[in-house]
């Protein structure tokens, strides 16, 4: 039950929610030519959708910082009243980073120097790459990691932030067959973007549509917006409040723990299979099952440990408040990701309905 309470978010990144999982409040900061006026797009020629990735892709070495605002509307369960200790406080948690507006302040300087700076009302949490260094850190639990990554070409593979420019690389990568594309003209942030709709062409998948603001001079993404099949309101969306182009301070990226902090060092192998090649909160041996929009990534038994059969009575109370019984094991579906946990241990998740899980696990 722990490792399935700390692998979820890692698992549901297929059904592009990661994006939205960020955190933090920090004070808006403008400078001169994040302040230009978005009515500007309105005569500019709307441009093809290719345009606009090509735009995109050159983005990869700018340099920004701002605030980001995350809201989701996921539809998922409420834990029960007292439910704070051990893997019902874990959930708790979970549910809390998926389901409450967050805030948060990102410094980006090309691609290798991130900081994602995530703080709660009586706590901060931070990851800081600077080249092949990579630092997280949580000040409730006192803990620090410090990650040392083979190269940079591996850095870049393995460390990221949860940020806009994060969400579209997800999505773009569903956008050829699977997808179809149109662009339209916006602005956010006080910034003019293109507005890229990316639209499942299959009607399997939970998912309605994505769209991206990407601002027209940098081609970086300003917003990202999932809207669940037959909602409303956007089911997760993640977007800058305010952006600033200039190059962030040096000082953003260096990070020294405090003294009486618990602090874990681990180097990564060059080689990808290194089993010291998993991040914190990764998972081992996913496969996946499917394709595009529809695809289901599924954990074999023995990764989560005993599986349903295998939890304590707390435990078990905890897993029932969030899920409900299946044939063979218990599932969660939410407007955009379902996840299956089998009694043998084997764990689905996909952009799917809970019943495309329970073909998958057969």
């Amino acid at each position: 039950m722990k490792k399935m309470m700390k692998w979820l978010p890692a698992l549901v990144a297929p059904a592009v929610v990661a994006g939205a999982v960020v955190g933090v409040s920090a004070a808006p900061a403008f400078a001169s030519e994040s302040s230009g006026p978005a009515a500007s797009v309105t005569q500019m020629s709307t441009p093809s959708a290719s345009t606009v990735l090509a735009l995109m892709a050159q983005a990869k070495n700018a340099h920004y910082s701002g605030t980001i605002e995350q809201t989701s509307n996921l539809g998922l369960p409420e834990l029960p009243a007292g439910a704070t200790g051990g893997s019902a406080g874990q959930a708790s948690g979970m549910l809390e980073l998926l389901t409450a507006p967050h805030k948060a302040r990102v410094y980006v300087d090309g691609p290798s120097k991130q900081r994602l700076q995530v703080l709660d009302s009586l706590a901060e949490r931070d990851v800081v790459r600077n080249g092949t260094k990579v630092w997280t850190w949580d000040s409730q639990k006192n803990q620090a990691v410090k990650v040392t990554l083979p190269s940079k070409t591996a850095a870049k593979d393995a460390a990221g932030s949860a940020t806009p420019q994060d969400l579209a690389t997800t999505l773009v990568g569903k956008a050829d067959k699977d997808s179809t594309l149109s662009v339209s003209k916006g602005s956010q942030a006080g910034r003019a973007v293109w507005k890229l709709t990316v639209t499942p062409k299959t009607s399997d998948t939970l998912v309605g549509k994505a769209v991206l603001s990407v601002d027209t001079k940098t081609g970086v993404p300003l917003a990202a917006e999932v809207d669940a099949r037959g909602q409303d309101s956007a089911a997760a969306s993640v977007e800058f409040t305010s952006v600033d182009f200039g190059t962030p301070a040096a000082s953003n990226f260096t990070f020294t723990p405090p003294k009486s902090a618990k602090v874990t060092h681990k180097t990564l192998t060059s080689h990808p299979s290194h089993p010291d090649n998993r991040m914190p909160g990764s998972f081992e041996g996913p496969t996946v099952v499917g394709s595009g929009w529809t695809s289901v990534v599924a954990v074999p038994a023995g990764s989560l440990g005993a599986g349903v059969a295998g939890l304590t009575a707390d435990e078990s109370h905890t897993l029932t408040q969030l899920t409900q019984p299946v044939d063979g094991g218990r599932g969660l579906q939410t407007a955009l990701f379902s996840v299956l946990l089998t009694d043998d241990g084997r764990l689905y998740a996909g952009a799917v309905p809970l019943s495309a899980l329970e073909s998958a696990a057969k």
